[in-house]
């Protein structure tokens, strides 16, 4: 990083060849990593490699998959647009927000799932009373999976609003929770806020204990102060992202490492 801001990237090789893996992981400034990659993949492609993998945990701007406004532009489209242009072959990911944001790379996606590393952490098998939840029906197919790999039931919430001069929502568990230890399955976790509400309701509804299971911690500085005041046990998070400033000693990090390497290798 130069003083005025600006930064440079150099391959420690002279001269790079066979099959390069470029990995980027994005604990803070996004945009600083983001053009941080975008500088790694020039230098590695001007060296004339026969592959590049990109490797990157967390895709930013994947929950960006729609545009903001009629007509607008669909940010994490334009981010896959530019790194294609610096020449990948593959992209190795994990989690998306959505499954169908692979189809915005050209280019052959490898999208990992949390529930294999997760049931590694949690054990193997579901204790009686376990249920598998996911906070909105966005995330069903990954509480179903989850679910699936520890044998447990599942279910789905799902936000009413009660009626068109009111903007307040009431909340639908589709499923009986009642009694029930609580694995509460979502794709990233920011503030908490709105896993925290979930978990409220779930609590309400005769709900034991909770973890709250996030595939990317993206912590803000408000989340200590939001899970001090939540119903939430418990948090489990993998190493996706990497520690931030505002990450909580007592948050559980689940490694993904094996997973990535399973990837590399099954090429």
């Amino acid at each position: 990083m130069f003083s005025n801001g600006q930064m440079a990237v150099t391959p420690r090789d002279g001269a790079l060849g066979g099959n390069v893996v470029v990995v980027q992981t994005f604990p803070d400034s996004v945009h600083d990593r983001l053009f941080e990659l975008f500088l790694a993949l020039g230098a590695v492609r001007a060296r004339g490699p026969r592959t590049i993998t990109a490797v990157l945990p967390y895709l930013p701007y994947s929950r960006s998959d729609r545009p903001a406004f009629d007509g607008g532009p669909v940010p994490v489209r334009i981010l896959a647009g530019i790194i294609e242009t610096l020449g990948i072959d593959r992209l190795i990911t994990f989690e998306l927000h959505v499954p169908q944001l692979c189809a915005a790379f050209a280019c052959p996606v490898v999208n990992l799932q949390f529930a294999p590393a997760l049931v590694r952490h949690l054990g193997s098998a579901a204790v009686d009373g376990d249920m598998v939840v996911s906070p909105d029906f966005g995330g069903a197919k990954r509480a179903e999976h989850l679910a699936a790999l520890l044998g447990c039931p599942f279910a789905v919430m799902r936000k009413h609003r009660r009626d068109d001069d009111d903007f307040r929502e009431s909340v639908e568990i589709l499923g009986d929770v009642a009694g029930r230890t609580i694995i509460l399955i979502d794709d990233e976790i920011n503030s908490g806020q709105t896993a925290f509400s979930a978990a409220a309701h779930l609590k309400a509804a005769g709900a034991r204990k909770i973890t709250l299971a996030a595939a990317h911690a993206i912590f803000t500085p408000s989340l200590n102060e939001n899970w001090g005041r939540s119903q939430i046990d418990r948090i489990v998070v993998t190493d996706s992202v990497g520690r931030t400033d505002n990450f909580p000693d007592s948050v559980e990090v689940v490694s993904i490492g094996n997973e990535i390497a399973g990837a590399l290798q099954a090429r």
